[in-house]
């Protein structure tokens, strides 16, 4: 039987998908890991018709994921499945190997249309990401949406703390600290922590 592996640390979202395609796509036997590490070790014992990514996982990027797989396993098929609607981050997806792109709002025909055609060795781009690489505009696309946590984060970034005084502060892991950050760096296109925090002062997201 062919298998999906779901790459995706939110247990709604992962189970949400699991019981579609349990529904939808009954020949497809469906595997589920909660960051990319463990995404990259199920694959080297593991075959799969097709990955079912998020972007912004605890560990890596799925960007970083995906150049990775792509580089070990050629004929990989990838769809990612996230919330993130930037252009930048599309075009970075698409450019790491990435098949397919579309976000978790999509309705469930989108869903399994863009699964179907990956499957196949087709590109799937949902519409609304279509629009956005076409240029069209999306005010919801200008800005990152972040999470309560990521904000949180990211407040105490701009006021100079260690990923170590983040985490005690927030009672959390450095490591996952430090998860954090690399997303909010991919979520802004910023190549390091000073470009971060003036762009989110300068959007408005945070303040001083």
């Amino acid at each position: 039987m062919p298998k999906a592996l779901i790459v995706e640390d939110h247990p709604i979202v992962s189970d949400s998908l699991t019981n579609l395609i349990h529904a939808s796509v009954p020949e497809l036997e469906c595997y589920h890991v909660t960051t990319a590490h463990d995404g990259l070790a199920w694959l080297n014992g593991n075959k799969a018709a097709i990955i079912l990514l998020d972007i912004n996982l605890p560990d890596m990027s799925g960007i970083e994921f995906g150049t990775i797989a792509r580089s070990r396993f050629r004929d990989l098929k990838i769809l990612a499945i996230t919330s993130i609607e930037q252009r930048h981050v599309v075009d970075q997806a698409l450019a790491a190997g990435i098949n397919g792109y579309i976000l978790k709002s999509s309705d469930t025909g989108e869903i399994l249309e863009a699964v179907h055609q990956v499957m196949n060795g087709n590109k799937f781009i949902s519409t609304s990401v279509a629009d956005l690489l076409k240029g069209k505009p999306n005010a919801n696309a200008e800005l990152p949406v972040l999470t309560r946590r990521e904000v949180e984060v990211l407040k105490l970034i701009a006021d100079g703390l260690t990923n170590q005084e983040i985490a005690d502060k927030l009672f959390i892991s450095a490591w996952t600290v430090d998860s954090h950050r690399k997303n909010l760096l991919l979520k802004f296109n910023a190549k390091n922590t000073a470009i971060l925090v003036k762009t989110a002062v300068t959007s408005g997201i945070i303040s001083f």
